[in-house]
This record gives structure tokens, sequence and C-alpha cells, in this order.
């Protein structure tokens, strides 16, 4: 086994990613469908992003304490 130090993967940022038709869901409600959902990612490896492509299900979950945009009071 080698033992070289391996740099860090291949990192892409600011990058679009068209994730093509989804529907649109809240827990286990359908609320409708979109022809095409594009999101950007301020930072992943080029094999998340091809993860990301290919995935069945997309959870976005809203981050809390985040620029207050979530934020728990």
């Amino acid at each position: 086994m080698s033992k070289d130090i391996i740099g860090p993967m291949d990192k892409v940022t600011n990058v679009e990613v068209d994730l093509g038709p989804r529907l649109i869901m809240a827990g286990n409600e359908v609320l409708g469908t979109s022809d095409n959902i594009s999101i950007h990612v301020a930072e992943s490896t080029t094999e998340e992003l091809e993860k990301l492509k290919s995935a069945y299900e997309i959870r976005l979950v809203k981050m809390l304490g985040e620029g207050g945009s979530g934020e728990q009071r």
C-alpha cells in the first residue's frame, strides 16, 4: 500500500446543477411538479455532483442559524 500523501479531492465551486423534472414534496405530501429544478452548489467534489445528479430523492434541509433564514427564536 502506498503511503504517499494524496491532495484534496477534485473540488469544484459555484456550479449550477440541473436536476431535471422532479416531484415537489414536503414530508410525504406531493405539493406539485417541476419541469426542471436547478440548484446552485457552492462547493462539492465532482464525485458528489454526479451522485446528486443521479439521486432518486434529494432532501433540502433548512440550516438553523445561517444568516437568519432558518433561525429559531
